[in-house]
């Protein structure tokens, strides 16, 4: 199987746990923070895992993100799109509803749809600068294992938070 095929199928999957997690579920169930007032929201998660995919695959293609292109900080009520997100001010993002987050991960998934079908197995050598200061460089598949790790990872998290909030859903 070429990389780009099973990057390409692992995503579809989480895309699909992604969606089933959040279908139903109120604005009020999405900010829940049942692990406390540190916890991360389901909103907030969601918002979050395609804001990391947005931004990373945008660098590598040397592109403006998604978020910028689309304006989803007014979709989402976020003024300073240079905001830390820190334990403490996680539960502020309470913008989001269910299809405006959906809206956000179909429009990123268009995107890297777009970008990872044109994949050759000799590209995910390709270096790249850090993504932050002090960082090392790193190669393409080592930047496509962080968005399915940070994807995988979060998700995972959505749909447990979905259960503890309302019924899990589906089986």
């Amino acid at each position: 199987m070429e990389p780009n095929l099973l990057f390409g199928t692992i995503l579809n999957r989480a895309e699909n746990t992604f969606k089933r997690s959040l279908d139903g579920l109120t604005d009020s169930e999405l900010v829940a923070q049942p692990g406390g007032e540190r916890s991360n929201p389901i909103a907030w998660l969601a918002m979050h895992l395609t804001r990391v995919q947005d931004n990373l695959l945008s660098r590598v293609q040397s592109k403006k993100t998604e978020w910028e292109e689309g304006n989803w900080s007014e979709e989402f009520g976020i003024v300073d799109n240079e905001i830390q997100w820190t334990p403490d001010n996680v539960h502020t993002f309470t913008g989001a509803s269910a299809e405006s987050l959906i809206s956000f991960w179909d429009a990123v998934k268009s995107r890297t749809d777009e970008f990872i079908s044109k994949l050759e197995p000799n590209d995910l050598d390709e270096e790249f600068p850090p993504m932050r200061p002090g960082g090392d460089s790193m190669t393409l598949a080592q930047i496509l294992s962080i968005v399915l790790g940070d994807n995988i990872q979060h998700i995972g998290q959505i749909a447990y938070l979905r259960g503890l909030i309302k019924e899990h859903g589906w089986y």
